[in-house]
């Protein structure tokens, strides 16, 4: 398994690589088709931001991808974290497959994580911008996949294309805790 870790707007010491790599090895090492781990710690230099330590965590096993993020206001507790952020979807995609082998429906499988709630400041009014553009390969997949490739990397809708009508689709999170689908007429 290749764990590559990286800055941004932070020197990365020896000492914040080496526990990078140590928890998460630990975590990954009995998890067979793990690929590739990124590691991205950032600090976000604003003072009126509180939690400005950042660690995000992309893991590639086996074609899925399972990504985490977690900010606090310091990058080691940060790494902790997002380490049992992933250790915890791990177990969740090893039960999956555990269950897809004994044909057990994937609805019983994917757990409900609650989703966290930003709130905006009082010192200004917010105002939405778009800030980040991505852009991506869309695979052809049926909504049960595409809901689970939701749940492995911690979002609350996931884009995909339909393997079934080939058009684009969105599966989303509703408050009720099930999946919503969304398909062009």
């Amino acid at each position: 398994m290749d764990l590559v870790v990286k800055g941004k707007n932070i020197d990365v010491t020896d000492s914040l690589r080496d526990y990078a790599q140590k928890k998460l090895g630990r975590i990954t090492k009995n998890i067979q088709g793990v690929i590739e781990t990124q590691v991205e710690l950032s600090v976000i230099k604003n003072k009126s931001v509180p939690d400005n330590q950042i660690a995000e965590v992309t893991l590639i096993a086996n074609g899925t991808v399972i990504r985490g993020v977690e900010t606090t206001d310091n990058m080691y507790a940060s790494i902790d974290l997002v380490s049992d952020k992933i250790e915890r979807q791990l177990r969740k995609y090893h039960d999956k497959l555990h269950a897809k082998n004994n044909r057990t429906k994937v609805s019983e499988v994917i757990m409900e994580e609650m989703a966290s709630l930003e709130t905006a400041t009082e010192e200004a009014p917010f105002v939405p911008q778009i800030v980040r553009l991505k852009s991506f390969e869309l695979k052809p997949m049926g909504p049960e996949e595409a809901a689970h490739q939701m749940e492995m990397l911690g979002h609350t809708f996931y884009l995909f294309l339909n393997q079934e009508t080939n058009a684009v689709n969105v599966v989303y999170h509703r408050k009720d805790g099930n999946f919503g689908l969304i398909e062009p007429q």
